[in-house]
């Protein structure tokens, strides 16, 4: 973190300037007799003015801030602790600064001091550092929402040392930090797809591969099963370990597609926030089972000119970039009528076995998905609701007999 002083002089350095400049004009043109003690005033002021200057132009040469760290992930509701290193590699010590800190209100400081009306939030910390020495601030704070935030602005009040009120250094430039906020999936109102996907409520007519979300029923366990297979719940009312039977599929693919845009047009979903939170948990269950899939959001990124993705996810070690992809999206900003999308990734996307997409349907959006319904394309819908089977003549998802 660099910072530039704000220069600016006080009425007291201001009056004394001008008193000791009269003196000195008054004995040098008019022989003035100035009383003894007068002079050594004047010598002292003279004094801590010189030495105010050096001190001023010397304290910030070796001044070092920086953020220990620069990079911290949280889920909402998560606290954390921002620590900041300040460093005076010269002689100057810097005593009882005074040290605010302003981020983005994704998450809140313990202490905090921004007004209501700011989408920011505020803190301030008081340290000292002598010379040749190193102190670490600690400031608390709560992650508050889904986002990322940033040390928008930092300003650092150093008082001056010998007298003559403080030095204001302000941030230039942008703090190399960021504190990425995903959305919350261990919220209750997910536990219904949890249980959904564990029952496997969904069929697939393909026929070449297991697809682990879908099961149709158990069978004795076999020694070239995996644990992983084992319906525990069914092997305890048995007596003896039993197996799932899985529905048989191509392959699994799956495409998750973001509604970012309600019914009023260009404003997002009131239950964007929670179908984050859904997406996060289902995202995490589907990379559990190593199944390949992508994320397309209807929002334009106009340095690429497409839309927002993240694409052929696989595994546990997927699962961090897709809830920085969650995290970093924005819900006002430029989007394109989910209709429209659903056109573009019928033409000019892979076709997946699996689609999930998100929020509401009407007859535009209902005519589009029908397309995909037609080429055999297993549909879920993720909304208030959680989980569901999509299609006509599907209805609601009902449970399969064991």
């Amino acid at each position: 973190m660099r910072y530039k002083y704000d220069y600016s002089e006080t009425q007291i350095a201001s009056l004394f300037t001008v008193i000791a400049s009269v003196l000195i004009i008054f004995d040098i043109f008019y022989a003035a007799t100035i009383n003894i003690y007068v002079v050594f005033i004047l010598g002292v002021l003279l004094s801590a003015m010189g030495l105010n200057r050096f001190y001023e132009r010397n304290v910030m040469k070796h001044l070092h801030v920086d953020i220990i760290n620069d990079e911290v992930r949280h889920y909402k509701g998560e606290s954390g602790v921002l620590k900041i290193r300040i460093a005076q590699k010269g002689i100057m010590p810097i005593l009882s600064a005074e040290l605010t800190v302003i981020a983005g209100n994704d998450i809140k400081f313990f202490s905090d001091q921004a007004l209501k009306i700011r989408q920011q939030t505020e803190t301030t910390a008081i340290f000292t550092v002598l010379s040749k020495s190193e102190t670490v601030i600690e400031i608390p704070y709560t992650a508050v929402k889904r986002g990322v935030s940033y040390i928008v602005d930092s300003r650092i009040s150093i008082p001056r040392i010998f007298g003559f009120g403080y030095m204001d250094l302000r941030q230039i430039g942008s703090a190399k930090h960021e504190i990425m906020i995903y959305p919350d999936k261990f919220a209750v109102h997910n536990e219904p797809i949890k249980f959904k996907i564990a029952q496997g409520l969904f069929k697939n007519n393909e026929s070449l591969y297991n697809d682990p979300l879908l099961t149709l029923g158990n069978r004795e366990y076999m020694e070239m099963d995996s644990f992983r297979d084992i319906n525990w719940k069914q092997s305890a009312r048995m007596g003896e370990l039993q197996s799932k039977i899985y529905e048989k599929t191509t392959c699994t693919e799956w495409l998750i597609l973001v509604n970012l845009r309600s019914e009023s047009v260009f404003a997002p979903p009131e239950n964007i926030e929670r179908i984050f939170e859904k997406l996060s948990f289902l995202t995490g269950e589907i990379a559990k089972e190593e199944i390949t899939y992508s994320l397309i959001a209807n929002m334009k990124t106009f340095d690429k000119g497409s839309y927002f993705r993240i694409d052929e996810l696989n595994g546990l070690r997927s699962y961090r970039p897709v809830l920085e992809a969650l995290s970093k999206i924005k819900t006002v900003t430029f989007t394109i009528a989910f209709e429209r999308f659903l056109n573009h990734v019928r033409l000019y996307e892979k076709v997946p076995t699996h689609i999930i997409f998100t929020g509401e349907t009407d007859a535009l959006i209902d005519r589009e998905l029908e397309y995909f319904l037609h080429r055999g394309i297993t549909i879920y819908q993720l909304n208030d609701k959680g989980l569901e089977r999509y299609g006509k003549n599907t209805g609601t998802v009902k449970a399969v007999s064991r």
